[in-house]
């Protein structure tokens, strides 16, 4: 527990320094938001539908703590030139496409990825996912069918945490 304890402090870390900065000359514009995904798992694995598919102008830092697949889009901005980057034992990466987005697929077991100062689309498949989203955008979240109850939890914008969709739910990150 003591790694996800850590990415959360850098993300909040993150929050307090480039949040405020970047919403300062932001006026009329949406407000930054925040999710958080906790041991969030769906049904087919690598294979299955997305735990979470995450499109925000931000960053988001994640943990994969059991199999799963995590494919990153940097879409273009003119604010914001982050690369997005993974670390595990027992981590790949290779190249995907979406639509004409180019991209960087991660999979194995037990990695990090993180996503930081950009644009981005993130698609997350897997079991025990944990995700830190800062910025604006919107998620769509999708937890199992077979096993509601235990399949994570979700909190938006810092309301309470809710069990994980059995349908896919798309809510907007911020705005207001």
């Amino acid at each position: 527990m003591a790694p996800m304890r850590r990415i959360l402090l850098i993300g909040a870390a993150l929050a307090v320094l480039v949040l405020p900065a970047s919403s300062a000359g932001s006026s009329g514009r949406a407000a930054n938001g925040f999710l958080v995904v906790r041991d969030a798992t769906n049904d087919g694995g690598v294979t299955g539908s997305p735990v979470a598919t995450v499109v925000v102008q931000g960053f988001i830092l994640g943990r994969v703590s059991q199999e799963g697949r995590v494919d990153i889009y940097h879409l273009p901005t003119p604010h914001g030139h982050g690369a997005p980057q993974a670390a595990g034992a027992d981590v790949t990466r290779r190249s995907v496409h979406w639509r004409r987005f180019s991209g960087a697929q991660y999979s194995g077991s037990s990695f990090r990825f993180a996503a930081i100062n950009g644009a981005y689309r993130v698609v997350v498949r897997g079991s025990g996912v944990y995700l830190f989203v800062g910025g604006r955008g919107s998620v769509t979240l999708r937890g199992s069918v077979a096993y509601p109850a235990g399949d994570g939890e979700y909190a938006l914008d810092g309301k309470a945490f809710r069990s994980l969709p059995s349908q896919p739910l798309t809510r907007a990150i911020g705005g207001g």
